[in-house]
């Protein structure tokens, strides 16, 4: 009988119909392999990861039906879940791949999460949705590190290549919002709009913020992502669905382009070198449930092998193929084919403490997103509204949002200038992770230079107060100066590397955590909130005073935003660089990396976007490589 289909079921079919011609099962899929047989014995290139950058990257080069491309990936295809597409449902566990760092001492000796994603799209299938960019410093910053065209004015066509802007919706015309095309894109594959639905109480978030002299900034993607704004979700306007790199970069295509070949479950344990020429032939790889590596199979690469494992990843599989620093490989009797000291040195995430607040709710405008975990009847109502108007709260990701703050150091606090300083004295030496070498202490100070001009500006943040109208609200410190490392423990592939993150290993990060906190203070304690009775809960009113707050934060706050890049850095060799301007690792031919490992510094905001951008300059460099010959 009709009436014993379940509802949430009819639901889905209407939700997933517009694209179910991309959605049969992996046996009719006739570029989609679960197992190595299937697969050719050569690709003129191998994709190393398919996650965001690797599905960018992977998309754009078969754009040539005469270059095959196989990309191998350690999770599966999603199965276009509700818990995928519906923004405000839980994202699916089994996509996850965590792991759990060493104790960092500047966390009372506490081990840290280390998030990732192990699903084909990576982490824009399970993340928080936020897609956002950094300000043009941050960019500006790669290309005076030594990256010519990795500048703003380089990346921002490629932030408009891969992007697909909805202006607005009507319901949000009270909200800071522009709607001024000029730096968007409108022809890309990742779609980029709003929710079509806020709760009550976001309006007094802006209002606070305007009455202790922060603005808002209507237009946070043309170069200046600082003051308080509403930002661009990765979702696809017209059905309010979440917009992954495999909903973007893949399904478009798979069953339309022979030539790209997908390869899942599996994951790749070695770039196969040729020492003589030293050039990159190809890749083993073993199945995701391998306990053993016996003899794994290989592919050969005729062009090029593209690394786009992620920051977590893509070091260990270089340190495992043989390239990396000396000393590491050796204690691990693995041949040193090129000596790069900087493989998986210069991580960075953001760190991010988890302030508390409560209400008088009696006050409070209905209504909550607490209800998600109160009210099971109101939440099953969301998700009917959702599925039949495309509206209502489950259009928010979730236990995510749309409104931040992000603030300049000099909007921070009066006391920039001391923080500059004092920075300018750090012992360098110090806070770098153990067995770091010269040059990789001449390209921290070359960073720390570059960041700190960012601190100066009133154009460039330092941090994120992020708020969705709950009772919990993460402070962010967007540009650490600690770095960490990521470094392998043995010489087995399928042993999980050592996650290192530094946390405020560099002083100044820790003051800039105790300058966040006085101002989420002075938020909380903004005059549009007595509406509502807000008061702080956590670390709580009792706790005063730099030393108090500094312990305190030390306690609430975890390592990481889910933000990690850095571990096979863009920069000159003498600075510790892993790849040059043209995203080639040093001293082995035939072989690149182009996710956010990448990256030298990390931008202030979410990093998605960004990825996407430097995956489709990528995509261009390697297009241009191969013209050439």
């Amino acid at each position: 009988m009709a009436s014993s289909i379940p509802l949430w079921t009819a639901f889905v079919i209407l939700l997933v119909q517009p694209i179910l011609i991309f959605s049969q099962p992996l046996v009719d899929r006739a570029t989609v392999f679960d197992s190595a047989s299937q697969v050719k014995q050569q690709y003129d290139y191998v994709v190393v990861g398919g996650g965001t950058a690797g599905l960018t990257v992977a998309n754009r080069l078969t754009q040539d039906p005469s270059l095959s491309v196989l990309v191998i990936e350690y999770g599966p295809l999603d199965k276009l879940e509700p818990e995928v597409l519906v923004p405000g449902l839980p994202p699916p566990k089994a996509y996850s791949r965590n792991y759990v760092s060493v104790p960092q001492p500047g966390l009372l000796n506490k081990p840290q999460p280390v998030y990732s994603a192990a699903v084909v799209g990576g982490g824009t299938v399970i993340n928080g949705m936020f897609f956002n960019r950094g300000s043009a410093a941050d960019y500006d910053g790669w290309e005076t590190l030594g990256n010519p065209g990795w500048g703003w004015s380089g990346l921002l066509p490629y932030f408009k290549k891969s992007e697909n802007f909805t202006p607005p919706p009507p319901e949000l015309a009270e909200y800071p919002i522009s709607s001024d095309l000029g730096p968007h894109g409108t022809k890309g594959p990742v779609g980029s709009s709003f929710p079509q639905y806020q709760y009550p109480i976001l309006k007094l978030f802006y209002k606070a913020w305007n009455s202790i002299g922060v603005p808002s900034n209507p237009q946070p993607n043309g170069g200046r992502a600082v003051d308080a704004f509403y930002s661009t979700l990765s979702l696809t306007a017209w059905n309010q669905s979440r917009c992954s790199a495999a909903t973007a970069y893949y399904r478009p295509i798979e069953r339309k382009r022979p030539n790209f070949h997908l390869l899942t479950l599996h994951s790749v344990t070695k770039v196969v070198i040729d020492k003589r020429k030293k050039r990159a032939t190809g890749v083993q790889f073993l199945p995701q449930n391998a306990t053993q590596t016996g003899h794994p199979p290989s592919v050969r690469a005729k062009h090029e092998v593209i690394i786009a494992a992620g920051a977590p990843r893509s070091p260990q599989i270089l340190q495992l193929s043989g390239v990396g620093p000396r000393k590491l490989l050796s204690r691990f009797g693995i041949d040193v084919i090129e000596d790069l000291p900087g493989v998986g040195y210069n991580f960075q995430d953001q760190p991010a403490m988890f302030a508390g607040v409560t209400y008088d709710y009696s006050k409070y405008p209905a209504p909550s997103p607490g209800l998600y975990f109160s009210n099971q009847t109101w939440v099953d109502l969301q998700l009917k509204i959702y599925y039949e108007n495309r509206t209502g709260p489950d259009t928010q990701a979730y236990l995510s949002g749309t409104t931040v703050a992000f603030l300049s150091l000099r909007r921070l606090t009066g006391d920039y200038q001391k923080i500059i300083a004092s920075a300018k004295k750090a012992d360098l030496a110090k806070a770098l992770p153990a067995g770091a070498d010269k040059t990789l202490l001449e390209g921290y100070k070359a960073q720390q230079a570059a960041i700190l001009t960012d601190y100066k500006s009133p154009d460039a943040a330092v941090h994120e107060l992020a708020f969705g109208g709950g009772e919990t609200v993460p402070l962010v410190v967007l540009k650490p100066l600690s770095r960490g490392s990521i470094l392998i423990n043995s010489s087995k592939p399928l042993a999980d590397p050592v996650f290192d993150y530094g946390t405020f290993q560099h002083p100044v990060d820790i003051q800039v955590a105790v300058a966040m906190y006085k101002k989420f203070r002075q938020f909380v304690a903004a005059e549009p909130w007595k509406a509502v009775g807000m008061t702080e809960t956590t670390p709580g009113p009792s706790v005063e005073g730099d030393a108090a707050i500094e312990a305190a934060i030390r306690n609430i706050t975890q390592s990481t935003w889910s933000h990690p890049v850095g571990t096979c850095a863009m920069l000159p060799r003498k600075y510790g660089g892993v790849v040059d301007p043209q995203l080639r690792v040093y001293g082995v031919d035939a072989l690149s990396v182009v996710d956010a490992s990448v990256m030298p510094t990390i931008p202030a905001s979410h990093t998605s976007s960004t990825v996407y951008a430097v995956a489709e300059k990528a995509a261009d460099i390697i297009k241009a490589r191969r013209r050439k010959g």
